[in-house]
């Protein structure tokens, strides 16, 4: 594979820096993980945190109806993009070493990210168009595109989705309600299911070193490796 024509645009992190900033991705993961599997204790007890630990679309919709909009709106997007910044840090980081990486896991996926790479200064706008994802967090990071227009991206279109869900939310509210109350009937064998899909997830996963937080430390060792030990410290 040829080397990305982009060149990474930050300079290598510091150790520290780095650890704070793969820690806080990895915990963000986690706090996912916590809400799959507590969900149905949350839904109708506190739908805010519900949505602060793990804002899915399913379950932006079971909270949507239950929170005023001045509320939801602004935490569900908090929520949502707090970890964009820091996956274009890591883009900005990795920059072209990003696709060797890939490439080692997948060589399609490599072709992809090269691909992307060499086409998003250009054509980026029209992929944020539709999402601000986190692969194409790390590409605009990885290019040197802006973080500030990475983040307005972020906003408008997480925004235009929310309100989409609000709507949904409203159109749908007594199924919705009548839904919870469900959940709520049948609460603790939702609670057992729930954590042994999520655990038995994360374990199968774990086993194949393709869970979220494997993924995060193997890129961490790959920049560790490539940047030597002439980080401060």
């Amino acid at each position: 594979m040829t080397a990305p024509v982009a060149a990474a645009p930050l300079p290598p992190p510091t150790k520290r820096r780095r650890n704070l900033v793969f820690g806080t991705i990895g915990l963000a993961v986690v706090l996912g993980w916590v809400g799959d599997v507590f969900w149905a204790s949350l839904v109708d007890r506190s739908p805010l945190l519900l949505i602060l630990l793990n804002a899915k679309p399913r379950y932006q919709i079971l909270a949507t109806n239950q929170l005023p909009v001045a509320i939801f709106l602004p935490v569900a997007l908090a929520r949502l993009v707090c970890t964009k910044p820091l996956l274009w840090l890591v883009g900005g980081w990795y920059g072209p070493r990003m696709s060797g990486w890939v490439d080692k896991r997948s060589e399609r996926a490599g072709r992809l990210v090269l691909w992307a790479q060499r086409n998003f200064p250009k054509r980026g706008w029209m992929v944020m168009c539709i999402t601000t994802s986190n692969p194409v967090c790390l590409l605009a990071g990885s290019v040197g595109y802006p973080l500030i227009r990475l983040m307005i991206w972020a906003v408008i279109g997480t925004t235009i989705r929310l309100v989409a869900v609000i709507i949904v939310g409203d159109i749908f509210s007594d199924a919705i309600s009548a839904f919870i109350s469900w959940v709520v009937d049948h609460r603790v064998p939702i609670l057992l299911l729930s954590a042994a899909v999520v655990l038995g997830g994360i374990w199968w996963r774990r086993r194949r070193g393709i869970s979220p937080l494997d993924e995060l430390a193997a890129l961490e060792g790959e920049i560790e490796t490539s940047d030597g030990e002439g980080d401060a410290p």
